[in-house]
This record gives C-alpha cells, structure tokens and sequence, in this order.
C-alpha cells in the first residue's frame, strides 16, 4: 500500500514497476479478437470502443499492440463502406488510426465532412436537448469533434466553439447545463480550451471549484462526489488541463489500485466490480497523469 507522501506535495512516494505492466498487458491482449479488434467480455464481434481503450492503454503503457494491421483494418473497412456512423464512430476511428500511424486521405476527408455536419446552431457539435442519460457530459460531443478537426488538420472557427462553451460556465467556476457543475464537464471544457490553446475566461474560479471539490474528496469518509475511476479520472485530469496537479497524489494512487483485479484489469469500485478496458484506460491515465507509472 503506498505510504503518506509529506514532503512532496504535488509528486506520488509510489512507483509501479514492470510486474504491474506485464500484468495489465496481458490483461489487455486477453480482449484482443481475431476480427482486429478489442472487446472486454472476450467474445466477437469486437466494439469500437473497447478497441479505442485497449490502444490509448497500451500507448500510455508505451507498448504496441499486436497485430496493429488488424487493428487498423477493423476500422478502416468502416470507412470504406462509409458505414462509421455519428460522431463516436469518427471520433473512435480518426484515434485509434493516429495512434497506429495510419490515417488516409480517404478518412480525413470523410471524417471533415460528416463532423462539420454534427455543429449545431450554438456553436458547439451534437444535440443541445434531450441527451442520451448515459452520456457522461453535454460536452463531450464537442470535445470529441474538435479533437477529430485538430488530428486530421481541418479548418474550423475555434472562436465559434469557444463562445458556447463560455455558455456552459457557471458561478462556481465548473462547467454544466443548466447552472449545475459536474466535474465530467468541467473536465471536458477545460480539455476543450486546452485543444484550442486558449484558458478558461475565469480559470481562477474554475481551478477553485476543482480545488473545493478535492478537498471534499480528501476529508470525507464516503467519497463526497468520487466514488467510481471515472469521477476520479475528471477530478486528475482537470488540473492537468489547467497546467496544475493534484494535491494528493497518493490517496489516488490508493483509490486507483484497489480497483485493480487478479486478472491485471482494473474495475470502476474499489469494493466491488468486474474490470473493462474502460475502467482500465481510466486506472492508467490516471497513474500516468500523477507520475506513478
């Protein structure tokens, strides 16, 4: 279990060495399917999304997949029979080929043209009403978006996109629709400024609402708003968008591994939970962001 780190504020005491990621690479190549691609439960047709994960885990872990050809075509015949969808689709596809080197002519401009088509009268991309429940955050389609236009070096008015998230911001300095923050926006609005190169208009406030809410999360004894990997990647990677760190790298390092399963995958409760290569990507980025890896 790591040890209480007091005298380096903003650097985790504890270092996971290269047991920690055989383990988890296995973890990963376990979900790797014979059609190319990456699915959790191990049995085919693979998804989309568990292949995205499965290859951001394995960049941050500095490994390259196996069979990355594989990879790559699972995607790239979607392309071809232009049958990728909406924006997750795009977004998945352009990621995952960037990270394998291999995105075509044929993809950026599909990718330009269909993403274009998602911007929605206030600037940002995707539906302004009626938001799907389980979509983590009003803003991650616009997130998503700007990313695809920044990976494939498309045009587009950042200025435009910059105005509707200004909208988003609320008077504790978090992100959220209708006046309610959550860090899951907040998280997306400043990964948003970040990729247009620009800070938050009221990057004080903003820093203040992340800083109450670790806070919160460090005193409390029933997890305040963290209580699944997923709050706490926003609640890590907030301050990283921000140029900052978090103030207790080593209660997260705590909270991270013990979701950790036997199998190397990691599980989205520290009680309780089977792991995905969801929670898995969380688990690392998070290690990653806080120096423990």
């Amino acid at each position: 279990m790591p040890k209480e780190n007091i005298l380096n504020e903003y650097e985790t005491s504890y270092r996971l060495g290269h047991s920690f990621l055989r383990e988890v690479v296995k973890y990963i190549e376990r979900c790797h399917l014979e059609d190319g691609g990456y699915f959790f439960a191990r049995v085919p047709p693979s998804s989309g999304l568990d292949t995205y994960f499965a290859v951001k885990s394995l960049s941050i872990l500095g490994v390259k997949p196996d069979r990355p050809e594989a990879i790559a075509n699972f995607f790239l015949n979607d392309v071809k029979d232009s049958s990728l969808g909406g924006m997750t689709g795009i977004f998945l596809t352009v990621e995952v080929l960037n990270e394998l080197g291999r995105i075509t002519d044929e993809l950026r401009d599909y990718a330009e043209l269909r993403t274009m088509a998602l911007q929605n009268k206030a600037g940002g991309f995707g539906a302004l009403e009626n938001i799907d429940v389980e979509v983590a955050s009003e803003l991650q389609e616009t997130y998503r978006a700007v990313k695809i236009l920044k990976t494939i070096g498309a045009d587009f008015d950042a200025r435009r996109i910059t105005g509707f998230i200004n909208g988003e911001s609320n008077l504790d300095g978090g992100y959220g629709k209708e006046g309610r923050s959550t860090l899951a926006s907040t998280y997306y609005a400043t990964a948003i400024y970040m990729l247009l190169g620009t800070n938050p208009p009221v990057r004080t406030d903003t820093l203040k609402y992340f800083r109450d809410t670790e806070e919160r999360w460090r005193a409390s004894f029933d997890g305040g708003r963290v209580n699944f990997i997923e709050d706490l990647y926003w609640l890590t990677l907030i301050p990283a968008n921000l140029g900052e760190k978090t103030n207790v790298p080593d209660r997260v390092t705590r909270f991270v591994m013990m979701c950790q399963r036997t199998n190397g995958g990691f599980s989205r409760a520290t009680i309780m939970g089977i792991p995905t290569l969801e929670y898995t990507f969380f688990a690392l980025s998070i290690l990653k962001e806080i120096g423990a890896l």
